[in-house]
């Protein structure tokens, strides 16, 4: 309440007769949302429905030069006090400082640069009700850390990066069927005890981008039986990504492997199972068939194919056997009618199956997306 009524303030008494913003000009308010319903084979599996994410987006320009961007996010509708369902979490807050196109100063929570969907994850930008099951089982959508680094487009190439110092993950957090998804610390009282590295470099054509991402660094986090060296129980990513849209076809790839190379170790320490490698992928094609029944129409309604495939016990240290029915194959095919850029109105189908022939099922999804 304080800073809306500071905001009033300032909006009040800003002067009108120079060239200064005013308050309404320096600040953005924007957002995005999603609502799921999800149906799955099989017994005692009702469909389920939930607003699975709702986003503001707040951004303050306090120059030419020095600006602010960040997002809430609420997760599940609902959050209780000792409640397991729903998150409250600030999904990025930094601070930019331009000092020219190929130069930005970048400090505070910010999103890890690897793969897609863990820097465009609006519901609108995606095909598909849910995010594929790879951005979440082997890139830990949505991935984020408190660092400093840089980011810019490189003139006259096309290309552009990014490349951060974050704090480093916890091997405590890792677990077979999800990599190291609980590893991440997101901002919560995070240990530097093993700060990380990881960056981002992409080259665009018009309809075509394609992008290279990294992340090194330990996963120790100050215990001692890990080791107390800055990159002890290193975890090495790496992950190259392809997109391409143009006329009435759009096409993205993405593959990732994670080396975990103290797993041994880790899986001695905390008992978790954690593979030494997790490797995955995924191919999606789309077509817009308005492209062929209404050439003229700016809208668009995408029918497409999603293939995944993504191990999270790829190898295994000695000790731990390794799991057939981590070594997921995930098809969904849709639609996804948007009737503008930023609103989207999904449906799709999915066969999940995996190598082991446990617990395969299929699942029925509808949902409907925006962003503003």
């Amino acid at each position: 309440m304080r800073s809306l009524f500071g905001w009033a303030v300032c909006c009040a008494l800003v002067t009108t007769g120079g060239r200064r913003l005013d308050c309404q000009e320096r600040t953005t308010v924007g957002g995005y949302g999603e609502v799921h319903y999800a149906n799955a084979t099989g017994p005692n599996t009702p469909g389920r429905a939930t607003l699975r994410r709702f986003v503001v987006y707040l951004a303050h320009s306090f120059d030419d030069r020095l600006s602010f961007r960040s997002e809430l996010e609420v997760e599940d509708a609902r959050v209780e006090p000792g409640g397991t369902a729903g998150e409250l979490e600030i999904e990025q807050a930094f601070l930019d400082y331009r000092l020219a196109d190929w130069l930005t100063l970048r400090t505070g929570l910010v999103l890890v640069p690897v793969g897609i969907i863990n820097e465009t994850h609006e519901p609108p930008t995606f095909n598909g009700v849910a995010r594929p099951g790879f951005d979440n089982d082997v890139l830990p959508t949505t991935w984020r850390e408190i660092g400093i680094g840089a980011a810019g487009a490189i003139p006259g190439g096309g290309l552009s990066y990014r490349v951060y110092l974050v704090n480093g993950l916890r091997a405590q957090g890792f677990a077979a069927g999800e990599g190291i998804r609980e590893g991440r610390q997101e901002g919560q009282d995070a240990t530097f005890a093993n700060p990380s590295l990881t960056g981002r470099l992409e080259w665009a054509r018009p309809g075509l981008k394609l992008g290279g991402s990294f992340w090194y660094g330990g996963s120790a986090a100050a215990d001692s039986v890990l080791g107390s060296g800055t990159f002890d129980a290193p975890i090495a990513l790496v992950s190259a990504d392809a997109r391409y849209d143009k006329g009435a076809v759009s096409l993205r790839a993405v593959v990732a492997n994670i080396s975990v190379k103290d797993a041994g170790a880790i899986d001695a320490r905390y008992g978790t199972a954690v593979a030494s490698r997790i490797a995955g992928g995924y191919v999606e094609g789309a077509y817009n068939l308005l492209h062929a029944l209404a050439p003229g129409s700016s809208q668009k309604l995408n029918a497409f194919v999603r293939h995944e495939r993504y191990d999270t016990h790829a190898d295994v240290p000695a000790g731990v056997t390794r799991d057939a029915s981590l070594a997921r194959r995930i098809t969904t095919l849709g639609l996804t009618y948007k009737p503008t850029w930023n609103t989207a109105f999904k449906g799709d189908y999915q066969l999940v199956r995996n190598a082991g022939g446990v617990g395969e099922h299929e699942v029925l999804s509808l949902g409907v997306g925006y962003q503003f």
